[in-house]
């Protein structure tokens, strides 16, 4: 998360936060002795509260022979840290819900986030998982980021063609504006409030639970919060074309569900959501009949084998090395071997690509031209191996400033081009000045014990769907324009080349 959204989002008077109760609640589940005589105390402050968790142990969740008549024999049923979590949930949903009119559509939120919640118990169930309730919490809480966006950026969820059912949707929209999504800012927000790691890491890997390395003995409880969302979708989504599908391979993949397991997870979540319903007092009524989502799914579901998926998963697998050993080839023509970045002939086929898809999907594909300040100078009073080292250091700066969907490469000697698609003059602006800050406060080793600072000009041109470029020769030449206006007023700065033409028309 950048600098800038994490001083905008303490500034935010109205950031979503816990109720006072809540934060009692926290700060008791850090401790290493819970006292539970404190604990009830704690609840019974609030009777609503105190009446969920009974409504909730003498629910259909837990099926247990006797009515339980007080919180003490709750606590003996559920559990202490069962109790705890649930408490959590049901205070944090009631201090999180807003009636403010903005972009995000906030029904659909709490209809997703009780799904999921329901969905991620029966997961919890049938993986064999002892932390039901705190999967629970960690599900219900996975979108939170999106609330804190939402408060901040009042605009970012209202565009007209953002489609709420679909996260895929809402997940791009983040990180074509924001470059940041909701699962980091959720995260964050965890940590400001003392949560513990496995559900900070649990709402970090909500949205790609695939960066969380598969040793990590967290990972399967992520994987599980993260399928939930996912499953949520299901029951929300207005068109499932092949999403199902894909649900079925992150299950195996993620939980080693077989097909007939997902099944039966869908329908038990369906059977317990009136019973939600009853305990949160919300309409969980779908876009479509559940009967029919149900029966879809068990189409999709069952259509091939379990065993089926294994021989097509090893076919893949086979598949996959062949391709490994043809990439390998082709990486030492498309990267520099210096550097690791695009070589020239590959940059500008890339280039070609990159402004074709952004002319056919009409939108916006920016391209920085980044050019080292004073680097022959290096070369005559260092020596060219010291030139080498900083040309390495400077490739890995660029790389670890843009996303993975970003381009760089070696336009000729220390010159460097990055690509930026879906990136608009504001986002890239951002990007710029992250790479100055960095040069700046970076020393680049040249020797051992010896370090020099070098800084860069940057040139920027923007193509947009409202002012186009012809092609990607004169969006080349317009950022090369910039990049020369940078060097020849001061260098260690960014120019963007519509600013020039606004100054001193061309």
């Amino acid at each position: 998360m950048t600098p800038e959204i994490k001083k905008k989002l303490q500034s935010c008077l109205s950031l979503p936060t816990p109720t006072p109760i809540a934060v009692q609640i926290i700060t008791l589940a850090n401790e290493p002795e819970i006292d539970l005589h404190r604990f009830i105390g704690i609840l019974n402050c609030d009777p609503a509260l105190a009446s969920k968790i009974l409504r909730t142990a003498n629910s259909s969740l837990y099926s247990y022979p006797k009515k339980i008549g007080n919180l003490h024999q709750a606590v003996m049923v559920l559990g202490l840290n069962a109790t705890i979590s649930l408490a959590l949930s049901f205070s944090l949903m009631k201090s999180l819900q807003t009636n403010r009119a903005s972009g995000l559509d906030y029904a659909l939120y709490w209809k997703r986030a009780l799904i999921a919640g329901t969905a991620c118990r029966v997961l919890g169930a049938t993986c064999g998982f002892t932390e039901i309730e705190e999967l629970y919490l960690a599900s219900l809480l996975q979108d939170l980021g999106m609330l804190a966006l939402d408060q901040v950026f009042l605009d970012l969820y209202n565009h007209p063609e953002l489609d709420q059912t679909c996260h895929a949707s809402i997940i791009s929209q983040e990180d074509q504006c924001l470059r940041v999504n909701h699962a980091a800012v959720g995260s964050w927000l965890l940590t400001q409030w003392n949560f513990p790691d496995r559900l900070r890491l649990a709402v970090t890997g909500s949205d790609d639970p695939s960066r969380i390395p598969p040793q990590d003995a967290r990972a399967r409880f992520a994987y599980c919060v993260s399928l939930s969302g996912k499953i949520a979708e299901i029951f929300l989504r207005k068109s499932h074309d092949d999403y199902l599908q894909t649900i079925k391979e992150k299950a195996y993949a993620w939980l080693n569900l077989s097909p007939d397991e997902l099944m039966e997870v869908l329908e038990t979540t369906q059977g317990l959501l009136p019973e939600t319903e009853k305990i949160f007092q919300t309409d969980l009524q779908t876009w479509t009949e559940p009967q029919a989502i149900l029966e879809q799914a068990r189409e999709s579901l069952l259509l091939r084998s379990l065993q089926s998926l294994k021989e097509v998963q090893e076919l893949q697998s086979n598949t996959a090395a062949m391709e490994a050993q043809f990439q390998n080839l082709e990486e030492t023509h498309r990267h520099d071997p210096l550097t690791g970045t695009l070589t020239r002939a590959y940059l500008d086929q890339y280039l070609e690509t990159s402004f074709e898809q952004a002319l056919a999907k009409e939108e916006c594909l920016t391209l920085v031209f980044g050019d080292l300040d004073t680097f022959k100078s290096v070369n005559d009073t260092y020596g060219h191996q010291a030139g080498d080292s900083v040309l390495q250091s400077t490739a890995r700066l660029l790389l670890s400033q843009v996303r993975t969907t970003d381009m760089v490469g070696r336009y000729g000697g220390e010159e460097f081009v990055l690509i930026l698609p879906k990136t608009s003059s504001t986002a890239a602006e951002i990007v710029c000045e992250r790479i100055l800050d960095a040069f700046r406060n970076t020393t680049h080793a040249i020797a051992k014990n010896q370090h020099i600072k070098v800084t860069i000009s940057l040139g920027v041109a923007t193509h947009t769907p409202d002012h186009p470029y012809s092609n990607i020769t004169d969006l080349l030449l317009a950022a090369d324009k910039a990049v020369y206006h940078s060097k020849s007023h001061g260098r260690n700065r960014y120019t963007f080349y519509d600013r020039i033409q606004i100054e001193q028309p061309v």
